[in-house]
């Protein structure tokens, strides 16, 4: 996008209107309050910024390439009810991005932003509001729906999008499916027979365990029948799958070998 600002005030009621009438509505409208939008692209900067200007006529959309870009008259404080940021696919933590983001909080400190982007990623919403966003709008996102959030955030709301929630809620339940299996699994187990358990899961024959555990083998096949009873498995293999929650250390999977029972 080139360094053109594109400032769109409502349209008069009519077209009829004298002149001065007319310049009296333009005026009135770049003394309400305005909603800044920045995008450095050129083809989404013009559609978007005018299908923003249709749909909250109640403001005034100014549209700049860059921060640097916002008009000098339009910088007194108050003049922004919020601010839209399309950075595209750019990550939060972009240098560039980053960049941006330092000198809008320069240019209007308390401006609420919402984040436009081609990214629908649940860390990325993350990060965005640990650096106090409002709103994070994927493009997936219908426009109108897209206007709705804008005006919640310039009223003093949040805007967090639908498919955040939803991942988060999975992961949630992931999590807490896996913690009480886990502790299912260990309360189920003795502290010998976990230890056993441990090296099945790295893939040590019998002979291994009992040298390691200072137990006979045969006490280790005892140990063994218990977990698989305990289980309901038939084989070695299917122990190793069934308690494949517990095996890990410091969240890195342990390798393992499928051996039969011998």
């Amino acid at each position: 996008m080139n360094n053109s600002v594109c400032l769109t005030p409502r349209p008069p009621h009519s077209s009829n209107q004298p002149d001065a009438a007319a310049r009296d509505e333009i005026d009135r409208a770049r003394q309400a309050p305005a909603i800044l939008y920045i995008d450095h692209k050129n083809l989404t900067g013009e559609c978007v910024g005018q299908q923003l200007a249709v749909l909250l006529l109640e403001s005034t959309v100014v549209t700049v390439a860059r921060v640097g870009d916002v008009p000098e008259g339009a910088r007194e404080a108050g003049r922004f009810s919020v601010c839209i940021f399309n950075k595209h696919a750019a990550l939060i933590g972009d240098s560039e991005l980053a960049a941006e983001f330092t000198q809008l909080a320069d240019l209007a400190p308390h401006l609420p932003l919402v984040v436009l982007s081609d990214v629908d990623d649940a860390d990325d919403i993350v990060k965005a509001f640990a650096l106090g966003v409002r709103g994070y709008i994927p493009i997936n996102l219908p426009i109108k729906q897209a206007v709705e959030a804008i005006r919640l955030v310039g009223v003093g709301g949040s805007y967090v999008p639908s498919s955040f929630l939803s991942t988060s809620m999975q992961r949630g339940a992931a999590q807490n499916h896996t913690e009480r299996n886990e502790h299912h699994c260990t309360e189920r187990f003795s502290p010998r027979q976990m230890e056993v358990l441990q090296r099945l899961w790295q893939g040590k024959q019998n002979k291994m365990i009992a040298y390691d555990l200072k137990m006979c083998e045969s006490t280790v096949k005892v140990h063994i029948r218990h977990i698989m009873k305990k289980l309901n498995a038939r084989n070695r293999t299917q122990i190793v799958l069934l308690t494949r929650s517990l095996n890990e250390i410091d969240g890195v999977p342990i390798e393992y070998q499928n051996v039969s029972v011998s």
